[in-house]
């Protein structure tokens, strides 16, 4: 028979009560790699995200497993893939298949320019469900939706559409055996010795600040833990330090999009709008102010003093000590998440910050009285100044003014390990950017 490439892409399989996109596609992997002769030509792809929309999945990322397979057994593996779900969904208690927004889709050979295009839109705007069905209609020769058309079909065909040369990650994820614990038992002295004796090798394991290991989830889902990094290969051998005290099912990398920034592309501050993603670059042009619970809000304007953003600046980020510190015609580079406030229309929540530049801070103090030092007071409008110490008056005299440089305050604050969310880069992968695409997997990549 005839081998061809064949991309699957598959989302929005969880729910509140259990279950996970990615276990699901580590079931799939061992269903495919036992029941079919297929060679998988990629690491399985976790792609995340526009983390902005609020009806996203828990942890908005979409899976695209890519693979040879002989051309004929394609409708059979369709055909098994549809059971597959249909029990993972009865398994983890979630709606039946025909109430459900799982996302599957199948590209055969060439992956499209247009899916593309479409993982761009996906992962930094709104992706309204007429333009999925433009571009479908468009590419209705090369795609398959064995579900039809649903809002998990825009995840799939996104993730297939990462097949762009871009900065890359990894990420080793282990999965529990059934539980209906959300406590995971892992040594956490194990997590931060893995931490450092590959501190050149992998991320976002293990705040420092905080004493806190950040591999295991909270939820019910099925995920045990999932260690971050740059090499497939020294995920595996991180994976032999940490020490875990309860039985699993097995573990499988992922090749991601996670850490890198991908989400922050360059927007006219004019031209935001709500469950966007992007940076935007202006002048301060409101005083910070801190709202309830020690947030900070502020606005930034562009060069020519034209319509202006609001920009929200978290707690649990641990940038809103920098935020107080700005003033008025600071220029400054936020980037982040725009959202939706009713008394403030789009307002960025920020994931990072840069100062480009801190003007200098003013003082101005009232002039000295010459004769015995002291500091004048004005005598009223237009009558000059008068030294409350020795009487003295004096017509005119010149405010003192100092200024301050605030230089030091320049250059790009980045959130606590703890508070990174998936997409952003945190700065120990700072430097280690590089072009990727499709990796052949080495064993061993899943167990």
């Amino acid at each position: 028979m005839h081998k061809v490439s064949l991309h699957l892409g598959i989302d929005n399989i969880d729910s509140p009560l259990g279950g996970c996109t990615t276990h699901f596609a580590y079931k799939l992997i061992k269903f495919i790699t036992k029941n079919y002769n297929v060679e998988f030509i990629d690491y399985p792809n976790l792609v995340r995200l526009n983390p902005s929309i609020p009806y996203k999945t828990r942890g908005n990322g979409a899976i695209a497993l890519r693979f040879t397979i002989n051309e004929g057994l394609i409708n059979e593996l369709i055909k098994d893939l549809i059971n597959e779900l249909s029990n993972y969904l009865r398994e983890y208690s979630m709606k039946p298949l025909s109430e459900s927004n799982a996302g599957l889709a199948i590209v055969v050979g060439e992956v499209p320019y247009k899916l593309k295009e479409l993982y761009i839109k996906a992962l930094t705007d709104y992706v309204p469900l007429d333009y999925v069905e433009e571009v479908i209609q468009e590419l209705r020769s090369s795609i398959l939706l064995p579900l039809g058309l649903r809002r998990g079909v825009v995840g799939a065909l996104a993730a297939i559409g990462w097949l762009i040369s871009s900065d890359c990650t990894y990420e080793l994820l282990v999965y529990r055996v059934r539980t209906d614990s959300v406590e995971r038992c892992i040594d956490e002295e194990s997590v931060k010795l893995m931490d450092t004796k590959l501190h050149d090798w992998v991320f976002s394991n293990y705040d420092y600040n905080f004493s806190k290991a950040l591999i295991a989830p909270h939820g019910p889902d099925p995920v045990l833990l999932g260690i971050r990094g740059e090499s497939p290969e020294k995920l595996v051998e991180a994976l032999k330090f940490v020490r875990i005290c309860e039985p699993y099912e097995g573990w499988v990398i992922f090749r991601t999009n996670q850490g890198t920034d991908s989400h922050h592309i360059e927007r006219d501050i004019h031209y935001v709008r709500p469950y966007q993603t992007g940076c935007i670059t202006g002048r301060v042009c409101s005083e910070p102010r801190v709202i309830s619970g020690g947030d900070v809000l502020l606005k930034i304007c562009s060069e020519n003093r034209g319509n202006g953003v609001y920009v929200a600046v978290f707690k649990e980020t641990s940038l809103t000590k920098i935020a107080r510190e700005l003033i008025l015609n600071d220029l400054i580079k936020v980037c982040g998440l725009f959202k939706f406030w009713d008394d403030y229309g789009t307002v960025l929540h920020v994931e990072k910050l840069s100062i480009l530049e801190a003007v200098d801070k003013v003082i101005k103090r009232n002039p000295r009285c010459p004769r015995c030092g002291a500091r004048l007071k004005s005598a009223g409008r237009g009558k000059g100044w008068k030294c409350v110490k020795c009487g003295l008056r004096i017509r005119d005299a010149e405010y003192e003014v100092e200024r301050i440089s605030r230089k030091e305050l320049e250059g790009e604050y980045i959130p606590r390990d703890a508070a990174i969310k998936h997409l952003v880069k945190p700065k120990r992968r700072y430097g280690r950017e590089r072009e990727c695409t499709m990796v052949r997997p080495r064993e061993p990549w899943f167990t």
